[in-house]
């Protein structure tokens, strides 16, 4: 079992301000829990700003790379570890995934799970008793396991098909919100429903994709903003009204209370890491 499943490392890590990870890859595989925080994380050969509770698994010789840019810490677990080819033909499901279908948004539930299991590979990893190596990776094992199953069980949020399956409902929600994220003429909270039932189906969304339908709302307009701000093409204005946003002052300020700086900011900081 030790030479076919070794953790190497295993780390809470927070991130300063700041804090750059540039474009890298490693002989082995990596996950990657994003707890709190808005960073950005590079995967898929390009740069995303997870919600917290994502979940990341690069695997070997896959480039990847970290950026905090916020004014906030963000923390998060790091994993480590080196698998065998009959191992990795075991875990198919997982490691034969292309990039984008190993990033997984894990529940509170799920996330406990994970640093549980990673507290206790640590604690093996460095005592020196008896059976401490194999125990580290039979919880390797078990933590592959949990991921694997999550993620047949649990789709992406963005996969469509994995979504009919969902509340009808929260679905029907889901796709006004994407409907009504980039409309110019309604910058405003979404109206929804009077009916009493309303709460119900606001709660149940929230527990379903971990986020209140308006914070989704917001999280697409915002993450939206950041490509167009990457691309330097348009101005701060431009931006605001394809956004649905009537008033600059509105967007500057949504931008500021996600990312904790002005879009100017961001963007002058975003072209100094040489994107």
């Amino acid at each position: 079992m030790t030479a076919a499943l070794n953790p190497l490392r295993v780390s809470s890590q927070t991130a300063a301000p700041d804090t750059a990870l540039e474009w890298h890859s490693h002989p082995h595989d990596e996950f990657w829990l994003v707890l709190d925080g808005t960073p950005l994380v590079g995967h898929s050969g390009s740069k995303a700003c997870p919600a917290p509770g994502t979940l990341f698994l690069f695997t070997e010789g896959e480039a990847h790379g970290f950026w905090n840019l916020g004014n906030v810490p963000v923390r998060l677990w790091a994993l480590e570890f080196r698998t065998s080819s009959s191992i990795r033909n075991e875990f198919g499901t997982l490691f034969e995934r292309p990039p984008h279908a190993r990033v997984l948004g894990l529940s509170a539930l799920q996330r406990q799970r994970f640093c549980n299991t990673c507290q206790k590979i640590a604690f093996e990893r460095v005592a020196a008793g008896f059976l401490n190596a194999t125990a580290a990776s039979v919880l390797l094992a078990l933590q592959l396991i949990e991921v694997s199953r999550w993620l047949c069980m649990h789709p992406p949020t963005n996969d469509v098909n994995g979504m009919e399956k969902l509340d009808p409902q929260c679905f029907e929600l889901w796709q006004k919100i994407h409907r009504h994220a980039f409309q110019p003429a309604s910058p405003g909270p979404m109206l929804l429903s009077l009916d009493p039932a309303h709460d119900s189906l606001r709660h149940r969304f929230r527990r379903l994709f971990g986020i209140s339908p308006q914070g989704m709302l917001v999280r697409l307009r915002m993450d939206r903003a950041k490509e167009l701000l990457l691309t330097g093409e348009h101005s701060i204005k431009e931006i605001a009204h394809e956004l649905g946003y009537l008033r600059q002052h509105d967007f500057t300020r949504a931008f500021h209370k996600c990312t904790g700086m002005s879009p100017t900011h961001w963007r002058a900081r975003t072209h100094e890491l040489d994107f």
